[in-house]
């Protein structure tokens, strides 16, 4: 990487995306967000984007020459050396899209396109709490599950790009129907509309909560940050929900540590914010399920750069394009 040099990361999530300009260190030094909604169709998304980067760059006051190039995270499936966008999980009207071809032609600038997981990773391998090793299973926890993996010191992403997938290990063969159209997943377990959903329902059957006078008798209202308030105020229906999400969580790694060997897990997304109310079962889940000599090395922690991580994990792809 070259110093005094920026690039932009731009992380694309299913309510939110975010902008930021960021220094070859890792540091962002000016951002700004926008609804997804503001700009649902492929054409207008396009756009925005392109718009966002122009006024970055205005706003900084710089040329394409200050920047190293653009890096992108997209929440689904992308082929990563062609920069095509294949489709996108919660976003409509994707469909093998050329956005790497796209954008450098009106930019001028040298864009990189991957999965948003496999970016955040990039983003923690080269900035964050995976430097210096080599094995790492990263995870994101929000309205799905995202997956990254991290071997011998590089992002593994499989034989057409579509490796990480961790939100779609199966935990129960006769479990609850997954967005993907299987059944099981862990995502249907650990998911934030599913861990929603069960909550209301068991409020519904009866379930005794804070939540309830929280949100003022209105369920729809109740989401994970209330949750996660209402377990540090110590109620028990919180804390057992988030104890579930962290047992599911913990028998869905079991078996990729078993696999794979890392020296870390490493977990983020708005989900994880819930802390130790997640991480003390997930633990205690993958000491019961994990071979010994596994959990000699293997440390659980959170991701760097909190809601900023897909940020920066988008502009550590373009920080690693080759010039």
């Amino acid at each position: 990487m070259r110093k005094n040099k920026y690039a932009i990361g731009i992380d694309v999530g299913a309510t939110v995306i975010k902008v930021g300009l960021v220094k070859a260190n890792g540091k962002i030094v000016s951002k700004n967000s926008f609804s997804t909604k503001r700009a649902i169709a492929k054409n207008d998304l396009i756009e925005e984007i392109i718009k966002q980067i122009k006024q970055l760059k205005q706003k900084n006051s710089l040329s394409n020459k200050d920047l190293v190039g653009v890096g992108i995270g997209f929440p689904g499936c992308v082929d990563y050396a062609k920069g095509i966008v294949h489709d996108l999980t919660n976003i409509k009207g994707w469909k093998n899209v050329p956005l790497k071809k796209i954008l450098q032609k009106r930019l001028g600038l040298l864009v990189s396109v991957d999965n948003d997981v496999n970016a955040f990773a990039q983003g923690q391998l080269i900035w964050g709490v995976a430097r210096k090793i080599k094995n790492a299973i990263c995870v994101t926890l929000g309205s799905g599950v995202g997956g990254g993996l991290i071997i011998n010191g590089a992002i593994y992403r499989g034989s057409n790009y579509s490796a990480g997938e961790v939100g779609h290990i199966c935990i129960d063969i006769d479990g609850p129907r997954c967005g993907c159209g299987s059944n099981g997943c862990l995502e249907a377990f650990v998911g934030n509309t599913y861990i929603i959903k069960r909550c209301i329902e068991k409020i519904k059957k009866g379930e005794k909560t804070i939540l309830v006078s929280m949100v003022g008798g209105k369920l729809s209202k109740i989401k994970p940050d209330l949750m996660h308030k209402a377990a540090k105020k110590g109620d028990r229906f919180s804390i057992n929900a988030w104890k579930d999400l962290g047992t599911y969580l913990g028998v869905g790694l079991s078996g990729l540590v078993n696999v794979l060997n890392p020296e870390k897990i490493i977990i983020g997304g708005g989900v994880s914010k819930a802390g130790k109310f997640i991480f003390e079962p997930l633990k205690k889940e993958l000491i019961r399920r994990t071979m010994k000599q596994h959990l000699k090395i293997l440390k659980i922690v959170k991701a760097d750069f909190a809601d900023e991580a897909g940020v920066v994990g988008a502009a550590s792809l373009a920080m690693k394009v080759k010039r």
